[in-house]
């Protein structure tokens, strides 16, 4: 009996503390929430209306009484557990990267893939360039064709750039990405499936057809291009399409013999870049971008890009830049009095076209195979002002 009023009277005793601690920590809350300001860990410093925090204080009280509850429910059997908690370590320190220290090696150079196919008759095999990796020629009393393969890296969602490219060698209008994609059918190419769609159209007086096989590979996609006089090229088709069903491909095996796969959509320029012009970043088809200096609020960028073929020819390039400017399409004769050849880069044309306040100064550089653009567009004054450095720049690069 005098166990129990003892463990009874004990009991009071703890409760009498306990609640006058719990009395003790919320107040502390209290003041430390009125305080005006206080350092926060996310946000500096801050202020909280108690009204907000208020909230609080019922799940503190829970807290404060089950802490009571499990104190008064061990009188009978008094037992002291000690819990040990495990410091937190810090956060480990990453090791210093073996780059810091040492040089990377450099990226090896891919091997050039073998290709191989069964040769249809009257086709006649050419030399491989730093774009194609295989050239074919179709001579015949009607006139002339050529087919080529081509890998290019990076042109995955980039169709309608390559469809419209095509189109505007044959003078024909843009098509937006809905018409892009019903034109293609399906076609076997390489023991796979690609995509296949056609342009036809008039180019320097002879009607002109374009067959174009495409499949993607990997971070590659590989063209396969029939091109030529129309009559030419739809007799050839039917073998066209043999062809790209026999066509097999092996990546390089790396050995010595074999020679660097080209990188036809970003080759290294060797120029000359003005020192006062800023680099920009490049857009679609474009390997390089530059802004030149504004003369007061003109404005002007100079691009460049690099294709397998003249796209289409000089008057077809000049016609589609005349449009960009607003102006109506011209003929050789006009070709004449805008274009002129570029000293000291054999084949090269140098382009001058205006309309108003805006002016544009392209060059066609033919180079081992390919064809480059310089394009400088913009602001009158801006373009006049960088022509002389412009010149230079095209002429930098041998």
């Amino acid at each position: 009996m005098r166990e129990q009023v003892l463990c009874q009277t004990e009991k009071a005793r703890i409760g009498v503390r306990v609640c006058r601690a719990k009395e003790a920590m919320c107040n502390r809350i209290v003041c430390a929430l009125e305080k005006p300001m206080a350092p926060c860990p996310f946000f500096g410093y801050c202020s909280c209306p108690l009204s907000m925090i208020r909230p609080i204080f019922p799940v503190a009280t829970a807290l404060c009484s089950a802490v009571t509850v499990l104190i008064l429910s061990g009188c009978e059997k008094p037992q002291i557990r000690v819990y040990t908690v495990a410091k937190e370590a810090p956060p480990a320190t990453p090791a210093p990267a073996a780059a810091a220290t040492k040089t990377a090696p450099e990226r090896a150079e891919r091997p050039r893939p073998q290709v191989t196919y069964t040769l249809p008759a009257g086709w006649e095999e050419q030399a491989g360039n730093s774009l194609s990796l295989v050239n074919f020629v179709i001579k015949s009393d009607a006139g002339e064709a050529t087919v080529n393969i081509t890998p290019l890296a990076g042109m995955q969602g980039r169709e309608a750039a390559i469809v419209n490219m095509w189109r505007s060698q044959v003078g024909q209008p843009a098509l937006n990405d809905q018409e892009v994609a019903s034109s293609f059918t399906a076609v076997e190419i390489a023991g796979g499936s690609g995509q296949l769609f056609e342009v036809t159209g008039a180019r320097e007086g002879d009607n002109l057809r374009i067959v174009t096989a495409f499949a993607h590979r990997g971070d590659d996609s590989w063209f396969y291009k029939l091109q030529g006089n129309e009559a030419v090229v739809a007799a050839q088709k039917p073998a066209f399409l043999e062809f790209l069903k026999s066509v097999r491909i092996k990546e390089g095996s790396g050995s010595a013999e074999t020679t660097a796969a080209p990188e036809p959509t970003k080759p290294t320029p060797k120029w000359t870049v003005p020192g006062e012009w800023q680099t920009l970043k490049p857009g679609q088809m474009q390997i390089a971008k530059f802004a030149v200096p504004a003369v007061d609020k003109a404005q002007a960028e100079v691009a460049v890009s690099v294709f397998p073929s003249d796209t289409g020819g000089t008057l077809a390039n000049v016609n589609r830049w005349r449009r960009q400017l607003g102006l109506d399409d011209t003929d050789e004769a006009g070709l004449k009095e805008c274009a002129q050849p570029i000293e000291g880069v054999p084949g090269a044309e140098l382009v001058e076209l205006a309309n108003g306040e805006k002016r544009m100064l392209s060059a066609i550089v033919p180079r081992e195979g390919t064809w480059w653009f310089y394009k400088m567009m913009g602001d009158a004054p801006a373009v006049n002002a960088a022509r002389e450095s412009f010149v230079q720049f095209v002429q930098s690069m041998p």
